[in-house]
């Protein structure tokens, strides 16, 4: 004798779905699932709300790269600055090393941007005095600050104008 499973249509109880009254809520699909017709557009309102969320933090991601790289711009180009102003104290004027500066920004656009060559400590860095009159065996100092406009400031939760600054102090090698 041959036993066999019942086939579905056959099973003793109510399908998936159903109430104890008999009625079915939803329509079973052909693997038995049940399909609700009044939750189709909870689908789209699930990925609407996290889609908004990862663009978000893709964004905010993008603005703190950007705010990293411009730090690390200007420091590049104070460096470059300050290489320029200790091999030239008197062949160079300071609107010169500025516009060195300036030009290694590769057009990066900066608000308020303030450049400032000197004569530094030594040990502080502190400023004191004229770059050109800076001596072998003195410092002379570089320094930039500027503000960065966020692109995205509400998504990535920065302030609108983030505080840049940047200095290079190196020996003078003037005779």
């Amino acid at each position: 004798m041959i036993v066999t499973a019942p086939s579905r249509r056959s099973r003793p109880f109510a399908p998936r779905g159903a109430l104890s009254s008999g009625r079915i809520i939803g329509r079973p699909d052909a693997h038995g699932a049940l399909r609700c017709g009044p939750r189709r557009g909870v689908t789209a309102v699930e990925t609407a709300l996290v889609l908004g969320l990862a663009i978000m933090f893709v964004l905010a991601l993008f603005d703190f790269g950007r705010v990293i790289m411009m730090q690390q711009l200007m420091e590049n180009a104070v460096r470059e600055g300050a290489r320029q102003a200790i091999v030239s104290t008197s062949t160079m004027s300071t609107a010169q090393i500025q516009a060195t500066v300036t030009n290694y920004l590769a057009g990066q656009q900066l608000a308020s941007v303030n450049i400032t060559v000197y004569e530094a400590d030594p040990t502080t860095g502190a400023n004191i005095g004229t770059w050109t009159s800076a001596s072998l065996t003195n410092c002379i100092g570089v320094q930039m600050s500027a503000n960065y406009q966020a692109m995205t400031p509400t998504f990535s939760m920065l302030p609108s104008l983030v505080p840049l600054k940047a200095t290079a102090v190196m020996y003078s090698e003037a005779y």
